[in-house]
């Protein structure tokens, strides 16, 4: 059961297209995942629609070219009362997408993702990451995929991060996610998740994170190629 979504304010902003394209595709593939969330964002859609056509609705008397007041709020009623296709009836209808295929395991990505599903890994330890195309606004975006016991060492962000679980399952501190949470951090946490039986991550940061513990400092010279 997903126990972590994005918030309303973040689900305005992908609505009305106010997020940086990493994050952007971080909440559509979580409204993928979500029911719940999916039904949110349709909300927040429905709101801007009808608040553009208010603002947008003129403002001059009608001439014999222009619909009258009347005329207009019928054809606006009209529309509003078309069915709207939702992300689980696009899902329904669409062909699946292809398996992204690592680590001996197999997973289908969320649609939107679909196109990099033969993606080239960089191998360390349990650890498999691979810098998605998406950069925008500071923001990059990863797949990344843990083998099961694999760790994280510990570490805290000097910007944010977004973790998009996609598949399998991650503990973080005293909490247990499974796929589709979207997990948020960022200065204000220090942290080094693990996995107790595998997992495949979206990520999105837009700086470099800083190693907290042990021989992992060393990486920190050279952190803002990580991610």
């Amino acid at each position: 059961m997903i126990k972590i979504h994005p918030s309303d304010p973040m689900l305005r902003a992908f609505a009305a297209d106010e997020l940086p394209l990493p994050l952007a595709v971080g909440v559509a593939a979580h409204c993928e995942l979500c029911p719940e969330c999916a039904l949110r964002l349709h909300g927040w859609e429905e709101e801007l629609a009808n608040a553009y056509l208010v603002d947008d609705a003129p403002t001059q008397s009608a001439t014999r070219d222009e619909p009258t007041e009347a005329g207009f709020d019928a054809m606006l009623a009209d529309i509003l009362e078309q069915p709207v296709a939702t992300v689980a009836d696009l899902a329904r209808t669409a062909p699946p997408p292809p398996v992204l295929q690592v680590g001996g395991h197999s997973y289908r990505l969320p649609r939107v993702l679909a196109r990099h599903h033969a993606p080239k890994w960089r191998h360390i330890g349990a650890i498999r990451q691979h810098s998605l195309p998406l950069d925008e606004m500071g923001a990059r975006a990863s797949l990344l995929h843990i083998e099961a016991g694999g760790r994280i060492p510990e570490h805290t962000h000097q910007g944010y991060e977004l973790t998009l679980l996609l598949a399998g399952n991650m503990q973080d501190g005293d909490t247990c996610y499974q796929a589709g949470d979207f997990i948020w951090r960022d200065a204000r946490h220090a942290h080094s998740p693990h996995t107790p039986d595998g997992c495949l991550c979206y990520t999105v940061q837009d700086a470099p994170v800083q190693f907290t513990k042990g021989l992992s400092r060393l990486l920190n010279g050279i952190s803002q190629h990580l991610y």
